[in-house]
């Protein structure tokens, strides 16, 4: 037995984080989108557990899968984007590798994606992403948690992005009271007026704000994306020393000074994409 799952890549642009004693109602709320790139998971029955694949240390992965399954997988995960840089890679390789479990188990993929969130929460990893990439699209965390409220926008829009400084980790910065409280008043805002606004300028518009006005950008990233905002539109990953961009020509020779990639909006969400079965 064999099963192949995709799960995109998501960067959150503006956001407040929703602490509750239950993990399931912990999360966040705000807006992001999913891309095409993501991480790509083989998973086959074993004898013996074994992971594989640019998945840094994998602590969310194993976390999640043991909060999934008792059985033995052999799991292979390949990962399109680097880890650490705001596009929530340890859920996307977590969320593939746990989707194509539950397809060999005969399971509903919410299952995997719970394994996902508590994984994430616990390991303090990261609020709202494998929810966020079980959607796709843009997105609108209207509520917090595994079972928030969810609405979804599809776009098509080609995506540029650029990697501009050493990854930045999460628990850093959400570990620090007064950089939240900072966080959630400027998170709320945001949302506040994208919800009245939701299109994907006004997304843009929006995460600009929060990363100048939270004080999460530096001065460095706050150069170049004044720059960036000259030619069209772009803004910071949450939270990564990274730029995402709407693609043209002329942004992708502003970044390309940087390490850049190209991509789209992905509007499925994580899906399996194979089973093969003896």
């Amino acid at each position: 037995m064999k099963a192949i799952a995709f799960c995109p890549a998501h960067i959150t642009g503006f956001f407040m984080v929703c602490l509750d004693e239950d993990y399931k109602k912990t999360g966040s709320k705000g807006a992001g989108l999913n891309l095409s790139l993501g991480s790509i998971a083989e998973v086959e029955k074993a004898e013996k557990f074994c992971l594989k694949g640019n998945i840094g240390n994998g602590i969310v992965t194993k976390s999640a899968i043991s909060y999934l399954t008792n059985e033995a997988f052999k799991i292979k995960i390949r990962n399109e984007l680097p880890i650490s840089q705001g596009f929530g890679i340890s859920a996307s390789s977590s969320l593939a590798a746990c989707i194509a479990i539950a397809s060999l188990l005969n399971m509903p993929h919410e299952k995997a994606l719970e394994a996902v969130h508590m994984a994430e929460i616990k390991n303090k990893c990261g609020l709202g992403d494998a929810v966020a990439e079980f959607v796709g699209g843009v997105e609108i965390r209207r509520e917090p948690g595994l079972k928030g409220r969810i609405e979804k926008i599809e776009c098509k829009e080609k995506i540029i992005l650029a990697i501009v400084g050493k990854a930045i980790e999460t628990k850093k910065i959400l570990g620090n009271e007064k950089k939240i409280e900072r966080i959630n008043e400027i998170g709320e805002e945001c949302l506040k007026e994208f919800i009245a606004n939701p299109s994907l300028e006004n997304f843009f518009d929006l995460s600009l704000k929060f990363s100048f006005e939270t004080g999460i950008a530096n001065e460095k990233m706050k150069k170049i994306l004044n720059e960036a905002n000259r030619i069209g539109k772009a803004s910071m990953a949450m939270l990564g020393n990274s730029i995402f961009a709407l693609y043209s020509q002329e942004m992708k020779k502003f970044l390309s000074k940087f390490e850049i990639y190209e991509c789209f909006i992905d509007n499925y969400g994580a899906r399996t994409l194979a089973t093969f079965f003896p």
